[in-house]
């Protein structure tokens, strides 16, 4: 069961303290998503820890090449209160970097080491940056959305494209 609408206000609030410079607070399906900037990222999550999120449980990359930009989302979770925060921050497509968080979460490391290897974000700081899931010899990164479908290459879609 998710927190009640009144533990979800006392959390934004605790949260806007700690963090400060916060973009956006909104509230999805009894989760709090918090969007901040993504040279801010390692302090917002700190501040998230100091509040009682100490169960990091993921972190993932979307890539929205009409809008130029990549977006780094992390979720974490206070446990005792059943309660979860995704962090959002955007970085422009051409570069993506933010700053590690494993010097918050030490269980960071292999979820950074994901994105970076499947959307290409960088974590500034990773001490272990290193493929995790592909070959040495792949090149790209295949969660982007103009990756190319080496399948599709090798062997052509047999029947006509149908969006219906």
């Amino acid at each position: 069961m998710s927190p009640d609408a009144a533990t979800l206000e006392s959390i934004s609030n605790d949260i806007r303290y700690r963090i400060g410079d916060v973009d956006e607070i909104t509230e999805n399906h009894g989760e709090l998503i918090v969007r901040v900037a993504a040279e801010r990222r390692t302090e917002a999550l700190a501040a998230l820890k100091s509040l009682g999120f100490t169960f990091y449980s993921w972190c993932g990359g979307v890539d929205w090449p009409e809008e130029d930009r990549m977006e780094l989302m992390d979720q974490v979770a206070d446990i005792g209160r059943n309660a979860r925060v995704t962090l959002k921050c955007s970085m422009p497509r051409s570069d993506p970097r933010v700053p590690t968080a494993m010097r918050v979460y030490a269980g960071a490391d292999w979820h950074e080491r994901e994105a970076w290897e499947l959307f290409g974000i960088h974590f500034t700081g990773h001490p272990r940056l290193r493929r995790l899931l592909l070959a040495d010899w792949h090149e790209g990164y295949p969660m982007r959305k103009d990756a190319v479908l080496r399948a599709r290459i090798e062997k052509p879609w047999p029947g006509e494209f149908f969006s219906g």
